[in-house]
């Protein structure tokens, strides 16, 4: 395809959805929406116009894609930026709102139940779980042996089961409750 034909495909197909792009990535923390956008049209202007089938859904990947590595390569991410981006799916006019306001819950369950984990076992399971370290990586990043994040990563999610199974019950009978795993007065 010549450039002239590209910039007209790109002019037409892509560009009057960049504002819905900005909007949607106007709700992460630690982004500057200009870089990702403009970074977005790099990787827009080099791609084959032929095989892109859905051009609104393709550029809302590319920009979820370099959201993603904006986060990967960031020292500190707060657990709040990927839960923002963990919720923040593409804009589809046909996307149950109930399917959303429950995955939301989800999160927001699991950021509270990893607030009241003990801080080495919360540690763990974040790093594990959240941002992908290896077991080894982990020990040497919070300066402990593997055998100890292999034990505080099984405690963090026996306590988050637990907090799961009572999750019907009113939120401080869960802290009670996981705070009794902890003490070891039951077993489970």
């Amino acid at each position: 395809m010549l450039p002239e034909e590209r910039n007209r495909w790109l002019a037409l197909n892509v560009l009057p959805h960049e504002d819905n792009v900005r909007r949607w990535l106007a709700r992460f923390s630690g982004i500057e929406v200009n870089d990702i956008i403009q970074q977005a049209w790099v990787v827009l202007a080099e791609a084959d116009p032929s095989v892109i089938r859905f051009p609104r859904a393709w550029f809302f990947g590319v920009a979820r894609n370099l959201v993603l590595q904006h986060y990967r390569k960031s020292r500190i991410v707060s657990f709040d930026s990927l839960t923002d981006f963990a919720c923040a799916e593409i804009p589809d006019e046909g996307q149950a709102v109930e399917r959303s306001v429950t995955a939301r819950e989800e999160l927001r369950f699991i950021d509270q139940v990893a607030h009241t984990l003990p801080s080495v076992c919360r540690e763990v399971f974040m790093l594990r779980r959240i941002y992908g370290y290896s077991q080894h990586e982990c020990a040497l990043h919070l300066n402990i042996s593997e055998n100890v994040v292999e034990k505080q990563l099984a405690r963090a999610l026996k306590l988050i089961s637990a907090a799961y199974a009572r999750r019907d019950l009113p939120a401080h009978a869960v802290r009670e409750r996981a705070n009794d795993l902890l003490k070891g007065k039951y077993r489970s």
